[in-house]
């Protein structure tokens, strides 16, 4: 019997760890390039994050549903778009101090920022984008 549970313990976590897998991470670094800077290295599943924003009091979820709501059909059409396309770089800015680069790799969006005083790395896949559009956007009445 507790072979059985055991099994079937297994084969939920291992079917638990597939899906967060296929559903890709975020990844946010910053460091700051100075005495006792910050940094900051956070990997996390995205499918955690949908469920997180459940976390968030209600009086800051809509305001940020307010906030971005004139976007957030141009997200969701935009992250679809950008899901068809082959990997590529979508936005290349140097100058003499400063370094950013925005690449659709896979399916994620790859945006690095390179400066004097800090290098900042986030990455996310574009599903991820639009499932949070999708969320904000029910929060409430169009505006």
């Amino acid at each position: 019997m507790l072979g059985k549970v055991m099994l079937g313990l297994a084969g939920t976590t291992a079917l638990a760890g597939a899906y967060l897998v296929q559903q890709g991470t975020v990844r946010v670094s910053l460091d700051e390039h100075r005495a006792n800077g910050r940094h900051v290295h956070l990997l996390v599943p995205a499918a955690l994050v949908p469920m997180g924003m459940r976390f968030v009091p209600e009086e800051n979820l809509l305001d940020a549903a307010r906030q971005a709501r004139p976007f957030l059909l141009t997200i969701r059409v935009a992250s679809g778009e950008l899901a068809r396309l082959p990997d590529c770089d979508l936005v290349e800015v140097q100058d003499v101090n400063k370094y950013v680069k925005i690449t659709k790799r896979g399916g994620s969006l790859v945006i690095d920022v390179q400066s004097p005083e800090e290098t900042v790395h986030v990455s996310f896949p574009l599903r991820l984008a639009d499932r949070i559009a999708a969320q904000l956007e029910s929060l409430g009445p169009s505006a």
